[in-house]
């Protein structure tokens, strides 16, 4: 023991140190297994909280999307109640004491619709109740709410009676109330639509661009439909025209252009083609297809005055009973279809001037339909027992309408204002047999043109005719012979002019008498008597006047200057049908035709057309076998006012004479043939040679040599006589032997 310490044996300190070592080794060892089992817990712990975290997610998405069917289906349920409640505005406000009876009138308004597009029916709607909200003061506000048992009654009542009238002064608008919601969905910021695809369109004024002022027609023979230029100068070899279009892309597919007959559009922009399914429109510089409209077996087309609209007809064909349509141009759509009376003459709707209006003559009624709607004016007709005709005027808002003699009740005329449907003026006639309305063409004047039973045997024909545009309507009435019919009645179109032809029928020879209401009085211009006349076409300049002899009068034309009195020219054109100016008052087309349907062939021969100058000179012709239909292309009206074209034509001779007598010359010797241009380049040449020589002669150096020479002067007119010598001379001589015929006459007896 050192220190009070035993000392230990070194021999049992390293066995103890040996032992210790070995238990520290199976200590790490275990230490080392529990880390690794550890970590391995530690990573499963990572992976299970991975697979929590990943199904408490998917939980909460579950829950979240469990809440929003929750809301959806409440929403459902509430859009479901929404689609069935209408809410009504326009409604009268009236007080307390008279809800019930609003109430009753809405009720029955929304009880039974009636929808128009795409054809007219009538459906009962399955109304509950109609409410209506009062204010404080037991006011109604203005605005009901209509309940319906399903969403299709709200549907239709809505449809039905949006932007109908209760009244003059009160017009529904009505909405789903499920609408309305979804409506306030909308986001509060706005996101920019896709841009939609811009389809060009065709310029239809394309024509009126030409540089030669040219106008185009278009013929129908044959199964051939091609459209020309007029050009009667320039191409005299190829029956003065150019081909613009002759159907060749319908031709390649192996088509026809038509199936029918053409029309153009009242200002020129579409051609209209007829085709068993319908109707297709044509526009622009190619003449590409720009409309498409159904209408099984159609055989009548006709345009409003802007061309906003088409009206078509079946004539009664077609499965479908409604015959007539009407159609919205630029959209193609069917605005509403009609059916046709036996009374009902093509075209059987007149359109006002400015195309807000249409009209229809029935039999006890005259209908005014509101364009686009195509809704009754005023929800109703005007009533006229037994009307005969219904027509617009060309630029105002009057309708002229006409009613015959019944049960001692003497016929009568009215002129009707639209929209008020005021009678403006009224005349009454007794013992009326026929009535014919002639409108001006610039809704000046309007003549009633009246056949009267004067006695059994004795019928008295007669005009009256209405100021227009004078104060309170003023009438002038003319009367002509006992027994001497009016074959046909025209207004000059640009003055205040009209011509009648009357006389015999049955022998064709009758007289045409010119008026003017120029003034305050209708007086008499010139009579022009015994001519074969049965047609007049006024230029659409006015001035000329072409009396016509068609069909069987063998197509004597005679043109007649209504501003001098006298005639310009006659001429014939053999079996002529057809006559018509083309929109310059330039050129006129004499033609004639045969029916499409056939049946005609007695001058098949003569088939074909002759272009005329305004005073009546032969231009070009052509014949063509199978010749149905030839027509000018219409031009819209004239920008200028009036003033403007008085400019115009002031200015005419002194900045553009010169310009146009010098594009005629060189137009008249391009057409000379060979001797002849050899001629007039001898004249020309002739002609300047002395326009040198007198330039020479009048030269001031030269003048003053001359009076230097003789010793006065050539200005001295006294000392000089002019002398007048006629020289005789024979160019030719020819005899011709007249050999007398001797006629016996032998009695009878």
């Amino acid at each position: 023991r050192l220190g009070g310490c035993e000392e230990r044996p070194q021999g049992l300190e390293s066995r103890e140190i040996h032992m210790m070592s070995a238990e520290e080794k199976e200590i790490d060892e275990k230490l080392s297994e529990l880390q690794t089992q550890l970590e391995a817990l530690v990573e499963d712990k990572e992976k299970f909280d991975k697979k929590s975290n990943a199904l408490k997610t998917q939980l909460d998405e579950a829950n979240g999307d469990l809440q929003k069917l929750d809301k959806e289906r409440d929403n459902l349920a509430v859009n479901e109640d929404l689609k069935k409640i209408v809410i009504i505005d326009g409604v009268p406000v009236v007080p307390e004491k008279k809800h019930e009876l609003l109430k009753k009138v809405l009720r029955n308004k929304f009880k039974k619709v009636q929808i128009t597009k795409p054809k007219k029916v009538n459906i009962v709607c399955k109304l509950k109740k109609v409410e209506l909200p009062a204010n404080e003061k037991k006011l109604s506000k203005g605005y009901a709410f209509a309940f319906f048992e399903e969403s299709k009654s709200a549907s239709d009542a809505a449809k039905g009676n949006n932007g109908k009238p209760l009244d003059k002064k009160h017009k529904f608008k009505t909405d789903i109330l499920a609408d309305i919601a979804k409506y306030k969905k909308v986001p509060d910021e706005w996101n920019a639509p896709p841009k939609p695809e811009i389809k060009e369109r065709p310029f239809f004024q394309s024509w009126l661009m030409d540089s030669k002022v040219r106008d185009q027609f278009v013929i129908r023979f044959g199964n051939e439909t091609q459209v020309y230029w007029n050009d009667p100068y320039e191409h005299v070899d190829s029956a003065g025209r150019v081909l613009c279009y002759g159907g060749e892309r319908e031709k390649k597919a192996g088509r026809f252009w038509t199936s029918s007959l053409v029309k153009w559009s009242p200002n020129g922009s579409y051609l209209a083609t007829f085709h068993l399914q319908g109707i297709c429109l044509w526009g622009g510089s190619e003449f590409r297809r720009v409309g498409r409209f159904e209408h099984s077996k159609v055989t009548e087309v006709d345009f409003s005055p802007n061309e906003k609209y088409l009206v078509t007809g079946n004539a009664g064909g077609g499965s479908r009973p409604e015959t007539i349509r009407v159609w919205d141009v630029d959209s193609q759509q069917l605005l509403r279809s009609f059916e046709c009376s036996g009374n009902d003459r093509w075209p059987v709707f007149k359109w006002s001037s400015d195309d807000k209006y249409v009209c229809r003559a029935l039999q006890d009624k005259i209908s005014v339909y509101e364009v686009p709607s195509m809704g009754l004016l005023d929800k109703k007709s005007i009533q006229q027992k037994s009307v005969q005709a219904a027509s617009f005027s060309p630029s105002s808002p009057y309708i002229a309408t006409w009613k015959p003699e019944s049960n001692s009740i003497p016929a009568s005329l009215h002129i009707i204002e639209i929209p008020s449907k005021k009678v403006v003026r009224e005349r009454h006639f007794y013992r009326v047999i026929d009535l014919k309305l002639h409108w001006h063409p610039q809704g000046n004047f309007l003549c009633a043109e009246l056949s009267r039973l004067k006695s059994k045997k004795t019928i008295v024909y007669s005009f009256e005719i209405f100021r227009m545009k004078s104060k309170n309507i003023p009438v002038e009435v003319m009367e002509m012979k006992e027994n001497e019919p009016v074959v046909d009645f025209a207004w000059e179109p640009n003055g205040d002019c009209f011509a009648v032809v009357h006389g015999d029928k049955k022998s064709g020879r009758n007289d045409v008498s010119i008026y003017t209401l120029k003034g305050t009085k209708l007086k008499l211009l010139k009579k022009i008597e015994d001519r074969m006349c049965n047609k007049l076409y006024w230029s659409p300049r006015g001035r000329t006047l072409i009396l016509a002899g068609l069909g069987q009068l063998n197509g004597h034309l005679e043109f007649f200057d209504a501003n001098t009195l006298t005639a310009l020219a006659t001429v014939e054109h053999f079996m002529c049908t057809y006559v018509e100016w083309d929109p310059s008052g330039r050129f006129v087309i004499t033609a004639v035709t045969q029916r499409i349907q056939g049946g005609e062939l007695r001058y098949a021969m003569d088939n074909g057309y002759k272009l005329w100058t305004s005073w009546g000179h032969p231009l070009a012709e052509s014949q063509q076998s199978s010749f149905y239909q030839i027509l000018w292309r219409p031009r819209p009206p004239c920008l200028l006012n009036e003033e403007q074209k008085k400019k115009v034509a002031k200015d005419l001779r002194s900045k553009w004479w010169r310009k146009f007598e010098e594009a005629d010359h060189k137009l008249k010797v391009a057409n000379l043939d060979e001797q002849q241009r050899l001629r007039h380049e001898t004249a020309e040449n002739w002609a300047k040679y002395r326009s040198s020589r007198r330039k020479e002669r009048d030269d001031p150096a030269n003048v003053k040599a001359r009076e230097d020479m003789i010793g006065e002067k050539e200005s001295d007119k006294e000392r000089y006589v002019v002398v007048e010598t006629l020289v005789e001379k024979v160019l030719s001589r020819e005899e011709e032997e007249v050999v007398e015929d001797t006629c016996i006459i032998i009695p009878s007896n």
